[in-house]
């Protein structure tokens, strides 16, 4: 009897736990984001990475940080590894010889295409197993949590 009210407690605190729920969430969604992806060998980030920098080839590593909001130190990674798979280069712009400015090589551009369909095919997916209007209402609402806590916080 002890155990069953100690796992209802339990049961019933994750229920309502913001963490618990959003990290069930996202690993769900990556696995799909993974599925996809995985044919062109990229992982979700990296492939979310690489289209940054076909939007807007010659980005420093400091502004696609920026966007993709994450540490300096993982997009350098990222970079690494799209640069070691022949995706993008980097390259010294005459301006500050300490930055660098990252283009995709022809490999890469090759790619924009296949993105851009699995781009298109998981949002389609998503929104037919979820619901359009309610991952809308989502999306929007992550946005403006997301927001809430990093103007908190700075």
């Amino acid at each position: 009897m002890y155990v069953q009210a100690v796992y209802f407690i339990v049961s019933s605190m994750f229920e309502q736990c913001l963490y618990f729920n959003t990290i069930k969430f996202s690993r769900l969604i990556n696995s799909l984001w993974e599925e996809a992806y995985r044919p062109l060998g990229l992982s979700p980030s990296h492939a979310y990475a690489i289209q940054f920098i076909l939007e807007q080839p010659g980005i420093t590593p400091k502004n696609l940080a920026e966007k993709m909001r994450l540490n300096l130190s993982t997009v350098t990674r990222f970079v690494d590894s799209l640069t070691s798979k022949k995706l993008v280069e980097r390259r010294k712009e005459n301006k500050d010889k300490r930055e660098c400015s990252i283009y995709p090589t022809n490999t890469g551009k090759k790619l924009q295409a296949d993105l851009q369909l699995i781009s298109k095919t998981l949002h389609k997916t998503i929104r037919e197993l979820l619901g359009a209007e309610d991952v809308n209402n989502a999306i929007t609402l992550i946005k403006d949590f997301s927001n809430k806590i990093i103007s908190e916080t700075e």
